[in-house]
């Protein structure tokens, strides 16, 4: 293994800009059921969720160094369910969120997007295959050595 210019590296955060972060708050609570594991300060206000082992914060638009026009950005959080996603996908519709359609290949999957434009796309293995692949990841993410 190379030396990695990171050093140990500990923890790796994904950072989404929202334009009002309680208006985000809430939208996060009542669309994905989700309530922060801390809110704090660091020149601007954000929250940190814990989400499938990552951490996502949100923080204001402002606290950005490089700003993008909303939804202008390519990020997206791919987030691996064990319900079935035309489930997940009726029940966030059934709250007001809008939706992709369901999308059918080795997995099924749909886009949906916050009140900011930031992605999520949604997904649970829909072969044997492709849940190989999923537990690989996950095995290997639960023993993983950090860079360094």
């Amino acid at each position: 293994m190379t030396d990695s210019p990171l050093g140990n590296v500990g923890l790796v955060a994904i950072t989404l800009y929202v334009a009002d972060l309680d208006v985000a708050l809430a939208w996060y609570a009542a669309n994905f059921g989700l309530e922060p594991m801390s809110v704090g300060s660091d020149g601007h206000r954000f929250a940190a969720f814990s989400i499938g082992g990552a951490i996502v914060v949100l923080e204001p638009i402002e606290a950005a160094l490089e700003p993008a026009d909303r939804g202008a950005e390519n990020t997206t959080l791919n987030v691996m369910v064990d319900r079935d996603p035309a489930e997940v996908r009726a029940d966030l519709v059934s709250r007001g969120v809008a939706c992709g359609e369901l999308v059918f290949s080795n997995y099924v999957s749909f886009l949906v997007r916050d009140l900011d434009g930031n992605r999520f796309y949604v997904s649970r293995a829909a072969t044997d295959q492709a849940q190989r692949a999923v537990d690989a990841t996950a095995a290997g993410l639960d023993g993983a050595p950090t860079a360094g």
